[in-house]
C-alpha cells in the first residue's frame, strides 16, 4: 500500500499529513509521544475501502510547533481546516491518547463533518480523566501526568540531549503488557521525532493545557453526542475508566475492553483493532 506525505499550510499552522486509498473518508488522530505512525498496521486496511488521512497534530512529528495552542478546542480546528482543505465534507474519525479528546471535539462541535467518532485508550479531560493529575495519590502509574504538566520542569530535566533516553523507556513501558508490539526501530522512530528540545517543549503542551481542555470538553459535553461511537480500551491499562470516560460524553457509546492489551492499542492489537473498527465502519456504511 502506497502512502503519499504531503506538507501545507492550513490557516496558521504548517502541517504534515499521509493519506492511502479511496473512499468515505476516515480521520487518524494520534496520541503522546508518537506521531501518524502510529497507525501503520491500521492504515492499509482501511485504506482498501477508505481515503485515510492520518496528520501529525500540531506540534507533534513533522507539524509545525507554534507557541500557543495546545488545548483540544485549537487542536480540533487545525483537523477541521485540514478537512477544509482537501474538501472534505464529512468523515469518521478515530483517534487515540491525545488524539481522542481532539476528535471528540470535533465531533462534538462540527457535528455535520463527523459522521462516526472511535475513540481508544485516553484519559479525557472533562469527563474524568483530568483526576489523572491528582497529586494525593501515594504513587501513580500515571505519574507522568503531572510531570508533563509541570510548566518548563519536562524540558528542563528530559531536554538537552535526554530525549532519548527519557522516550525510550516511556515506549518501553508502555508496550510492556505486549512485548515486541515496537521494534527497535519503531522505538527510534517515535524518538527521533521527540528529539529536540522544541519537541519536548510542545508536546508537553498539551498536559500544560489539561484544564483548559477539560473546561471545553465539559462545555461541548452539554449535548450528548449523536453520531455512532466506539471506545476500545486495554485490560491493562485505562480498562473500564475508558468506556466510562467516553460514556459520560455518548451514553449510548458502544464500549470494548481487549485483554491482556495495554495501552498502544494500534500497535499492540493491529489485528484484532482492524477487525472491530472495520466492522463499526461497515455497520455504519450499510445503514447509511
Amino acid at each position: 500500500m502506497a502512502l503519499e506525505h504531503h506538507y501545507d499550510d492550513i490557516e496558521q499552522i504548517r502541517m504534515h499529513w499521509v493519506t492511502a486509498g479511496a473512499g468515505d473518508p476516515v480521520v487518524l488522530l494520534h496520541g503522546w509521544p508518537q506521531t501518524w505512525y502510529e497507525w501503520r498496521h491500521l492504515i492499509p486496511v482501511l485504506a482498501e475501502r477508505h481515503l485515510v488521512i492520518a496528520p501529525d497534530l500540531r506540534g507533534w512529528g513533522e507539524t509545525e510547533r507554534p507557541a500557543d495552542g495546545y488545548d483540544v478546542a485549537t487542536a480540533a480546528a487545525d483537523v477541521r481546516h485540514l478537512l477544509d482543505h482537501l474538501g472534505i465534507a464529512s468523515a469518521h474519525v478515530i483517534g487515540h491518547d491525545w488524539g481522542t479528546p481532539i476528535g471528540y471535539y470535533l465531533a462534538a462541535t462540527a457535528r455535520d463533518r463527523v459522521v462516526s467518532f472511535t475513540a481508544l485508550e485516553a484519559s479525557i479531560p472533562g469527563a474524568g480523566g483530568e483526576d489523572l493529575l491528582n497529586f494525593s495519590r501515594a504513587w501513580n502509574p500515571l505519574w507522568f501526568f503531572p510531570f508533563l504538566a509541570t510548566p518548563e520542569l519536562p524540558q528542563q530535566l528530559i531536554g538537552g540531549g535526554g530525549q532519548e533516553t527519557f522516550f525510550t523507556w516511556m515506549l518501553t513501558q508502555m508496550c510492556r503488557a505486549t512485548p515486541g508490539s515496537l521494534t527497535d526501530e519503531d522505538i527510534a522512530v517515535y524518538v527521533k521525532a521527540y528529539s529536540d528540545d522544541d519537541a519536548v517543549r510542545s508536546s508537553c503542551a498539551y498536559y500544560v493545557n489539561t484544564w483548559a481542555s477539560a473546561d471545553q470538553v465539559r462545555a461541548a459535553a452539554q449535548v450528548p453526542l449523536n453520531v455512532p461511537v466506539l471506545a476500545i480500551a486495554g485490560e491493562r491499562s485505562l480498562g473500564q475508566n475508558m468506556i466510562d470516560f467516553v460514556r459520560r460524553l455518548a451514553p449510548d457509546a458502544e464500549g470494548v475492553i481487549l485483554p491482556g492489551c495495554g495501552h498502544l492499542v494500534p500497535e499492540e492489537r493491529p489485528a484484532e483493532l482492524a477487525q472491530l473498527v472495520t466492522d463499526f465502519l461497515a455497520g455504519i456504511d450499510s445503514h447509511g
